[in-house]
């Protein structure tokens, strides 16, 4: 299920993404950006109270070490 978040003063799309993601993998910056038409105009700094709509991202599953 898509996850909502609202900027606070200074946030960027990559900081939004390590906060809420706990990772920054490759094009989830950009799939930030396509589910929210128009984030990009705000340009790299974004301003506070902006409602953005976070969408589910397949997590890889963590590796695991096995020794014999």
């Amino acid at each position: 299920m898509a996850r909502t978040y609202r900027t606070k003063e200074g946030d960027t799309a990559d900081w939004i993404c390590w906060r809420a993601y706990g990772q920054i993998t490759k094009g989830l910056v950009e799939k930030v950006l396509a589910q929210n038409a128009g984030l990009s105009s705000y340009g790299p700094v974004l301003p506070a109270g902006v409602k953005l709509t976070l969408p589910d991202i397949e997590q890889p599953a963590p590796s695991r070490r096995v020794r014999l």
